[in-house]
């Protein structure tokens, strides 16, 4: 009775908290709030992307911001030059840049982690320089504007036209529920117990018949793919892209959003992406400032806190709970010296 009533009380809070990300935009007026929201959700897919990578594989990339680059620019080139709408933009991006993380990751992974991260990086790197220079293709420093919205959506007395920040809400909620779920399903899966398994021992894992190098370039493919996703729905909000989104800032921004959420939780990447975003908005005047203090908080939640905000909370969780168990010791403690002390004793 006990599980059954904790089941129902978990299915009625994501009820009621479906409910209320679902009407978040009619008690929001501020068009920039709604603007900072659906940035918030673009984040969290590529969070979600690289924690499958970073968290629950043990592999670190810095060139996640390239891949993201890659899907906005697959994107913005075929609905601008081909006339493409954005149903059908959005599976070509998340193909190509799946096809890309395969081909870094099938190279990148046969080194050592030290040597991954400069790989990615130098990938980076190249792929920035490429949306920099190809003018023809890329539009080069100016980039390519003038993306179309997504065409409208009608589901018979509602219809979404895409015609402002809080026509996007919806969309951009239906790929974050849709990225979440898919997520738990692959951690959950034999495959995700498999990238757990490297993660924590690698040797171990390879020992237990694993196929180590074919399921960390599966995993990193994966992850590629949600870049590509969250670029294609940021190029089609912001209509707009171009090389200075996509350089190594970016990277860093998606990683330090990875470390201080908290590795391997989804609930983390939503608090890292959404922390972050804000954050920095906050510091958009002042970008060589971000940079500086995005690496000093990596380098202290790496020092002090390895989990991020979700290893603070499960460290006081943990304190709450212990505090109370000693609490019910003591409790019981003197109820036996109270029963004592009336002669009833104990059998």
């Amino acid at each position: 009775m006990e599980l059954i009533r904790k089941l129902g009380n978990r299915k009625l809070g994501l009820f009621i908290g479906v409910i209320a990300l679902l009407m978040l935009p009619l008690g929001i007026t501020n068009p920039y709030f709604m603007y900072i929201i659906n940035l918030i959700l673009i984040y969290i897919l590529l969070v979600l992307g690289l924690d499958l990578l970073v968290g629950y594989t043990g592999q670190v990339s810095i060139g996640h911001g390239a891949f993201f680059g890659i899907g906005a620019y697959i994107a913005a080139i075929f609905s601008t030059k081909l006339g493409l709408s954005f149903w059908l933009t959005l599976p070509i991006a998340i193909l190509v840049t799946a096809i890309s993380g395969f081909v870094i990751g099938f190279i990148g992974l046969k080194l050592i982690e030290e040597y991954l991260v400069m790989a990615t990086l130098a990938f980076g790197t190249i792929i920035w320089l490429v949306f920099l220079n190809w003018t023809n293709m890329t539009g080069g420093p100016m980039g390519i504007a003038s993306i179309p919205s997504p065409p409208a959506l009608n589901f018979g007395i509602v219809e979404l036209s895409f015609t402002q920040y809080a026509d996007y809400y919806p969309l951009l909620l239906f790929f974050v529920i849709v990225a979440i779920i898919v997520t738990k399903l692959l951690i959950r899966s034999g495959f995700g117990r498999a990238c757990t398994a490297i993660r924590d021992d690698e040797l171990a894992a390879q020992s237990m018949g694993i196929p180590v190098f074919r399921t960390k370039v599966v995993m990193f493919t994966i992850s590629a793919a949600y870049c590509g996703a969250a670029g294609t729905l940021y190029a089609h909000f912001i209509h707009v892209v171009s090389p200075e989104t996509f350089n190594f800032t970016m990277s860093v921004t998606i990683l330090t959003m990875v470390m201080i959420g908290g590795k391997g939780s989804i609930i983390g990447a939503v608090l890292g992406a959404s922390l972050l975003t804000v954050f920095s908005e906050a510091l958009r005047a002042a970008p060589e400032l971000r940079m500086l203090i995005y690496g000093l908080l990596i380098v202290i939640m790496m020092m002090f806190f390895p989990r991020g905000i979700m290893g603070i909370i499960q460290y006081f969780r943990n304190h709450i709970v212990k505090r109370n168990l000693m609490k019910e010791k003591k409790r019981a403690a003197n109820a036996k010296v109270d029963v004592e002390k009336e002669g009833l004793g104990y059998e």
